[in-house]
């Protein structure tokens, strides 16, 4: 973005994004919603525009037209996203729409609508293949990576999204940002929160050992329901 101009105002810009598609598709446009900074109301003014919308299909013509009218936005360069059609929608595997149902704010339509019920089992699968993919992640770049402190930033991230699915399993309730999840954590759950890059080898080592730990935990457990 060019310095100097500021930071969009989510609501008007959505909204405005929503006259234009609902203008060239009609009702063909079943949701329209956004997600990512925006939604959890962390945006910078370098933040994408996370945009989520269901079309009752989406065939190339449509992704043309779609994406015309993105790149006549204000700052439309900024904006990214997940598009798709009502079936595709319908058949996305479950841990993924669960997440996309969490984390997406509406501006047209009800996403609830076009997907299933969700369950506890889902919530528990969803938080298993982040933990899965937290591991992997930790040691791949703890073996291969050039630089395993500069990586952390990264790694911290993704435990962030785990660490929403492990306080939904816990709590039943979703806490989307980063300013809400911290007032619910403690232990070693705020300590991944707050992960963040390493400065000596000793650091370095202690934030793998409690990526590695806490996620390897999870895959190793039982759901809380049958612990209990």
């Amino acid at each position: 973005m060019k310095e100097g101009i500021p930071m969009i105002q989510i609501e008007s810009w959505a909204a405005e994004f929503a006259q234009k598609l609902q203008k060239a598709f009609g009702q063909r446009l079943l949701f329209l919603g956004y997600q990512g900074s925006y939604g959890r109301g962390e945006a910078t003014d370098h933040s994408d525009i996370d945009i989520v919308t269901v079309l009752d299909q989406a065939a190339p013509a449509d992704l043309d037209q779609y994406r015309e009218l993105v790149r006549s936005m204000p700052q439309g360069e900024l904006a990214c996203g997940f598009l798709c059609g009502r079936e595709e929608l319908a058949g996305w595997p479950r841990y993924d729409s669960l997440g996309l149902l969490l984390d997406t704010k509406p501006v047209v339509g009800d996403l609830r609508e076009l997907l299933p019920e969700f369950t506890r089992e889902d919530v528990w699968e969803a938080l298993k293949i982040g933990a899965s993919g937290l591991y992997h992640a930790a040691c791949h770049t703890y073996l291969y990576g050039g630089n395993p402190g500069g990586a952390l930033a990264g790694l911290g991230k993704a435990a962030f999204f785990c660490l929403r699915f492990w306080a939904l399993c816990r709590d039943g309730h979703y806490y989307p940002s980063k300013r809400e999840l911290a007032g619910v954590l403690s232990g070693r759950e705020r300590d991944l929160l707050r992960l963040a890059e390493a400065r000596s080898p000793e650091e370095i080592q202690a934030d793998y050992a409690l990526l590695l730990d806490w996620a390897g935990e999870i895959l190793k457990s039982p759901p809380p329901w049958e612990e209990a």
